[in-house]
């Protein structure tokens, strides 16, 4: 790892480590340049806003979660079984998520997260979807329309479990989706 790449690092798991304390809004980019023993002016560097230091944060997990998750529904013999437990998978994380996050602080870290997850879980589903159609399992003619009626599909969806995370929203997200693929 290069010393900017190590710098960028350090300056991530410190920002880290006050949001889960003092949660964002009262995180202070001078607070953390402080505790490093660099100045406001390093951090900047590497990070224009916070917003951005959380997006690098959050994308780094959504990356680590998507490649373990890859992984446990590789073993699985179908697209459409791979595509379903993916499927359960994020909504599960949503919610253990949601619940571990402060209300407060949720609204304003929400759309940051969201966009990140959403990144890391596009390419994953996408290569779900070829493989599928590659395989006969799916007829679908675009594979990248298909993509975002799914990313629609699973927004709007999130978003009722973010009003309500007991509210059980997997069967019918599933079903819409092999109905496109079929």
């Amino acid at each position: 790892m290069s010393a900017d790449q190590d710098k960028k690092e350090r300056i991530a798991e410190c920002f880290t480590k006050h949001f889960n304390h003092f949660g964002f809004k009262k995180t202070s980019v001078g607070d953390v340049a402080k505790e490093l023993g660099i100045s406001k002016k390093t951090v900047y560097q590497f990070f224009s806003t916070k917003e951005k230091i959380f997006y690098f944060i959050v994308s780094k997990a959504a990356r680590s979660y998507r490649n373990k998750m890859e992984k446990d529904i590789n073993q699985l013999p179908t697209s459409t079984d791979k595509i379903d437990t993916l499927i359960r998978m994020i909504f599960a994380e949503t919610r253990k998520w949601l619940k571990t996050n402060d209300a407060f602080e949720f609204k304003y870290k929400y759309d940051i997260a969201k966009l990140a997850f959403q990144e890391a879980f596009n390419e994953l589903l996408e290569k779900l979807v070829q493989q599928g159609v590659a395989s006969g399992e799916f007829s679908v003619g675009n594979v990248q329309l298909t993509i975002r009626f799914f990313n629609g599909i699973i927004s709007e969806s999130m978003a009722l479990v973010t009003a309500n995370p007991d509210l059980p929203v997997e069967d019918d997200v599933i079903g819409s989706m092999m109905k496109l693929l079929r």
